[in-house]
């Protein structure tokens, strides 16, 4: 005969167990529960990111069009034709997009300065005044010009051997995009922020676009301008773009020297696209240089997708 102070134990036992159990299976259904969630998120997060790195991608696409469209109206590139306004934030379903195309060689093409010619020598003079303009270190433009300077070929090659050798030296060390100004030896974090949006890496030695470049890299291109000949400069640039480099002279407001015409241009090859992309909550930016020749469809030299 079970007594019944052992018959109550028991069934507290149960009881307790049963407890347990579904507080176990509640606990087990809420991880469930959290985990698909979760999964749904990530699933809807990767759509999220997958579209809008297929939109970035689709607006460079559309910038080779506007550039290749370019190339049929003239040779003479300014900041009033169509492909220099940006295009603003424009809604998409779940998303929108934005971008904008810039004139590289409304820069300061860094890798002239590995050329030993009058272009690299005036790119040089360019950087110097730049520099000076900005506040950067004048050590600094040593230091590129060092980096990019290929050592002396050596072990008996021939005349011939040693040009081919020193030449594959000199372009494997020029640098791809500015950004890689930053690993160079005597190269300043500082000095490169104040130096990029000025600056640009193109793979072959190019002049400056005087119809595009930003007054700043006018006055360094341009030395003697005073800051009252330069907004003149400016402004008449932008009521009528200059045709030519004699147009451009005839145009100069006094003081200013143009060094050497030769390295200066009204028409430009390489171009800057910068698109970002909305989808959700999910952000793409995609960046690309593209070389236009002639009225070809534009080739994309680099292309970065973040």
């Amino acid at each position: 005969m079970v007594r019944p102070a052992l018959r109550s134990l028991s069934g507290g036992a149960a009881l307790l167990l049963a407890m347990l159990i579904a507080a176990l299976a509640a606990v087990v259904a809420i991880a469930v529960a959290a985990e698909q969630q979760r999964w749904f998120s990530d699933v809807a997060n990767r759509r999220d990111q997958v579209q809008a790195q297929a939109l970035a991608l689709a607006g460079v696409q559309w910038s080779r069009q506007i550039m290749q469209d370019d190339a049929r109206a003239g040779t003479i590139d300014h900041l009033g034709e169509p492909w220099a306004f940006p295009l603003p934030r424009t809604p998409l379903e779940n998303g929108s997009i934005e971008g904008g195309i810039e004139d590289a060689q409304g820069r300061l093409n860094i890798n002239n300065l590995a050329t030993d010619d009058a272009l690299g020598k005036e790119e040089r003079a360019r950087l110097g005044r730049l520099f000076v303009l900005r506040g950067i270190a004048p050590a600094a433009l040593d230091a590129i010009a060092a980096s990019l300077t290929p050592p002396s070929a050596s072990g008996g090659a021939s005349g011939a051997d040693a040009a081919r050798t020193a030449q594959t030296l000199a372009e494997s060390l020029r640098p791809v995009r500015a950004a890689e100004l930053a690993a160079m030896p005597g190269v300043a974090p500082r000095d490169v922020v104040q130096m990029l949006p000025f600056v640009v890496a193109l793979p072959t030695a190019t002049v400056l676009n005087v119809n595009t470049a930003s007054p700043d890299v006018l006055a360094a291109a341009i030395p003697g301008l005073s800051a009252d000949a330069l907004a003149t400069l400016v402004a008449e640039r932008a009521r009528k773009p200059f045709a030519t480099l004699a147009d451009l002279r005839a145009r100069l407001p006094g003081g200013g020297a143009i060094p050497d015409e030769t390295t200066l241009g009204t028409g430009s090859s390489y171009f800057l696209v910068s698109v970002r992309a909305r989808q959700g909550e999910t952000l793409a930016q995609a960046r690309a240089l593209l070389r236009r020749d002639g009225r070809e469809w534009p080739i994309v030299v680099w292309q970065t997708l973040e």
